[in-house]
């Protein structure tokens, strides 16, 4: 059997039986998460290249990311291996 034919006969029954889907003209960008501050690398800390070359991450980073928010003490703490 024909394979694009047997999908089209699909598609035209089930439109016919319930109309056309108003899905494909939905918009299916979802926006990110809302952050309450910037991303804590813009500050000045002094680890932002060792973060980047050996994949590190501080406190205040891993809380920025689950929550937007971190404190300006936790930057440059508790660095640890990304997850």
């Amino acid at each position: 059997m024909n394979r694009g034919m047997d999908y089209f006969s699909i598609g035209t029954e089930f439109d016919a039986a319930w109309g056309k889907s108003n899905v494909a003209g939905m918009d299916l960008e979802t926006p990110g998460p809302e952050n309450k501050r910037e991303i804590p690398c813009e500050l000045p800390c002094e680890n932002v290249d060792k973060c980047m070359n050996e994949g590190l991450e501080c406190s205040a980073f891993r809380h920025w990311s689950a929550k937007g928010d971190f404190k300006d003490s936790d930057v440059g703490r508790y660095l640890r291996a990304m997850k």
